[in-house]
């Protein structure tokens, strides 16, 4: 299966320009990583884990095999360091 278009919902547009990612970087992704992808939870049909961001899409976009409907994507948080409270009491 070659994806060969994508479509973009208008929230993945505003998102992805909010968030500093773009447009290329997020359809790379989702070609690379397609055949590893995972089921989504939420509104779209699939999830993409690309190291520092997440995209989720559904693929097929309606009945069109060769197309991929971007629905959202995000950069990960970086994980908080929790501060010891040891020897502040």
């Amino acid at each position: 299966m070659t994806i060969q278009r994508f479509t973009w919902t208008i929230h993945a547009e505003e998102r992805m320009a909010q968030r500093g990612l773009t447009r290329a970087r997020i359809e790379r992704a989702v070609r690379e990583l397609h055949p590893t992808r995972e089921t989504n939870e939420g509104e779209a049909e699939w999830r993409v884990d690309a190291g520092p961001f997440v995209v989720v899409y559904d693929h097929p976009d309606r009945e069109d095999i060769d197309t991929v409907r971007i629905i959202s994507a995000w950069p990960k948080r970086r994980q908080s360091h929790k501060r010891h409270l040891r020897g502040l009491f």
